[in-house]
């Protein structure tokens, strides 16, 4: 005879309390705002130190926010640098503006 095994209940997210208004920014969000403040190119380990001091209550892993970051990465909403084998990152720089040129104007060939 097969014994069946009671299922545990998956683990569920705290829900936010009520009352509470201001959303709890994304680790992307976090990451984002983190590297647009910064004047120089940060590691991994470097941006998950300052913003796990910053949000203590989130527990934020060096990792996670490595995969994070490739992921920013890929997207190219942050850039990466090489330097030996350390990796830093750093906001993507935002692109010249550039001008349209304008349509030159062509007389019209009706008018003859």
């Amino acid at each position: 005879m097969q014994e069946t095994t009671a299922k545990k209940p998956a683990a569920r997210k705290p829900l936010p309390k009520a009352g509470t208004t201001a959303a709890r920014p994304t680790l992307v969000e976090l990451i984002r705002r983190h590297l647009t403040e910064q004047n120089e190119p940060r590691s991994a380990a470097e941006i998950s130190t300052a913003l796990s001091q910053a949000h203590p209550e989130r527990g934020i892993k060096t990792k996670v926010v490595r995969v994070t970051l490739e992921g920013l990465v890929a997207k190219s909403q942050a850039q990466r640098t090489k330097q030996g084998a350390a990796v830093f990152y750093t906001a993507p720089t935002a692109p010249e503006p550039t001008t349209a040129p304008q349509a030159e104007e062509k007389p019209d060939d009706t008018d003859r």
